[in-house]
């Protein structure tokens, strides 16, 4: 869905940077007369097999009443539950934006710390825990087993640290293989959120690697030993686990519409009394660069614009810039948007003034396309001989817009995803990170959904606007042309129109800025 999106995005940016010689076509000049631990050994990662840890058959059954506990730290709240002595909700306290249920109802004992495996480990996830709330742990003993798990807040960080300690009570030897669930039906309300939720792995050996939401509809596992961490995320907030200990590999689930993730672990050997203790840092917060490195220097990983990311960081960090200095995203959103057309400029002068040479040269080519329409190759050989006589190059007008693109492709990502402006206002906009729903409806209508968005419509009228400003008196436009002209500005609103509105306030604003330049330079110089 993602790679859909990403396309649809690129097809449209690259309208919207063609748009302005679209205009210069549609509305050329009067005919004048002159002229972007210790890993084991390791398997292939790109190659690894996948396999299915066959857990054995078991009897659940949901209890009646659970044992809840509610801890607060300084940047979330936990509640625990005595089901599988597990992690149930979150919600994220953020003094800089909204609060949200970043897991709100974990899946049925699938909880964030739930172990399951196999043997004596079966049907460990549906059990009751003893929750001891004096120490934020849990325990039980069962099958000759005692399983104690502790959780332990990191001060004014998005972290904490779970330990779990299993320990071998009986007199034999048992080698347990098992799973550890490190995130949760994490939510997907925000707009488009489904969209972003997914899965990264990060590798000891620096490898990334990306699971997108769609893969969760089966369930999915990579066997490698060299993993570094595993996050589960949706578009603004990311569970990170990084564990101490060597895992055998990472899976992915989907259980009843909800994504679940965590670490396998396999043949444990456990002496009689021996106890392992297994050790994870968690990221539970915002997927912000300076939040995700205060826990940990690789966290910052999970920040991930796409191809361009390194581009996008850029980007995101000239935005903060601007928002240290005037404390508001919106004013730092037309700032950045005022920098890239400045950076730009360069190439944007040299496009233009290309479409001005082609336009000025129109006459001489209808010319010689009535001279020469019954022979293509005399047509095209002196179409060359034309453009090389006044110094003009066809794709000068082309080229600088391709070369652009990786700055436009990751300006979309850093304003359609950037935590940052969620819950930012701007004028009248409540929420930078949704549309601006200036005039809310009684009802409920197609495409306008139950508000009116009026950044869409503002730009709207910017194109229409730069359509005025670029036409030339005395041009001829055929029905196809003005049609084209008509319909354009609509097309764009359409696709603008339910996204978030930091990223249309950019649009609308680029759109005045280009067509002022186009404005001067094709009609003006």
């Amino acid at each position: 869905m993602e790679k859909r999106l990403l396309l649809a995005v690129v097809f449209s940016i690259i309208i919207m940077l063609v748009y302005p010689l679209f205009l210069a076509k549609i509305n050329p000049p009067p005919v004048e007369t002159g002229l972007s631990m210790q890993p084991l050994e390791q398997r292939e990662v790109m190659n690894a097999p996948t396999r299915e840890i066959e857990l054995e058959p078991m009897e659940k059954s949901i209890p009646v009443d659970l044992d809840t506990t509610l801890l607060a730290a300084d940047k979330y709240e936990l509640e625990l539950t005595d089901l599988g002595g597990s992690i149930h909700n979150i919600r994220i306290k953020d003094g800089k934006r909204l609060d949200v249920d970043l897991v709100e109802g974990a899946v049925y004992d699938a909880g964030i710390l739930a172990v399951e495996g196999k043997g004596n480990l079966s049907g460990l996830s549906s059990q009751l825990f003893e929750i001891k709330e004096d120490t934020k742990s849990f325990y039980i003993e069962r099958n000759g087993l005692i399983v104690a798990k502790e959780v332990r807040f990191l001060k004014d960080r998005y972290a904490l640290e779970a330990s779990i300690k299993i320990t071998n009570a009986s007199e034999l030897t048992q080698n347990l293989s098992f799973e550890i669930t490190t995130a949760s039906n994490i939510s997907t309300k925000e707009l488009y959120e489904s969209r972003y939720t997914g899965a990264d792995v990060l590798y000891k050996d620096g490898k990334f690697k990306r699971i997108s939401g769609g893969k969760f509809k089966k369930r999915n596992t990579l066997y490698d030993n060299n993993i570094a961490w595993l996050a589960l995320r949706n578009k603004y907030y990311s569970i990170i686990a990084k564990p101490s200990f060597t895992t055998a590999g990472v899976f992915t689930k989907n259980i009843k519409g909800a994504p679940v993730a965590g670490f396998i672990v396999e043949d444990a050997r456990f002496s009689p009394g021996e106890t392992k203790v297994y050790d994870i840092l968690f990221y539970i917060g915002p997927t912000d660069l300076d939040e995700l490195e205060k826990v940990d220097a690789t966290f910052g990983k999970a920040l991930n614009f796409g191809i361009f990311t390194s581009i996008s960081l850029v980007l995101l960090a000239v935005l903060k810039f601007f928002y240290g200095l005037f404390h508001n995203y919106g004013v730092a959103i037309l700032l950045l948007t005022g920098c890239v057309s400045l950076l730009l400029y360069p190439l944007t002068f040299k496009s233009l003034k290309s479409m001005k040479g082609l336009q000025a040269l129109q006459p001489q080519m209808e010319k010689l396309r009535a001279e020469h329409k019954n022979n293509s190759t005399k047509l095209n050989k002196e179409i060359m001989e034309l453009y090389r006589r006044h110094k003009v190059n066809p794709m000068g007008g082309c080229f600088p817009i391709f070369l652009q693109m990786p700055i436009f492709i990751a300006l979309y990502q850093t304003l359609m995803r950037s935590v940052e402006l969620k819950g930012a206002t701007f004028l009248w906009i409540k929420d930078l990170s949704i549309p601006d729903a200036a005039f809310p409806l009684p009802v409920t209508l197609p495409i306008l959904g139950s508000a009116i968005n009026l950044l869409p419509i503002l730009m709207i009228g910017a194109m229409i606007l730069q359509q005025r400003l670029t036409h030339t008196k005395g041009a001829a436009q055929t029905e196809q042309q003005k049609t084209m002209a008509m319909v354009m500005p609509l097309v764009f609103g359409f696709i603008f129109y339910s996204m978030p509105s930091g990223l249309v306030l950019y649009w609308l604003t680029n759109t005045l800025i280009q067509s002022s330049l186009q404005y001067f330079v094709v009609r003006k110089a």
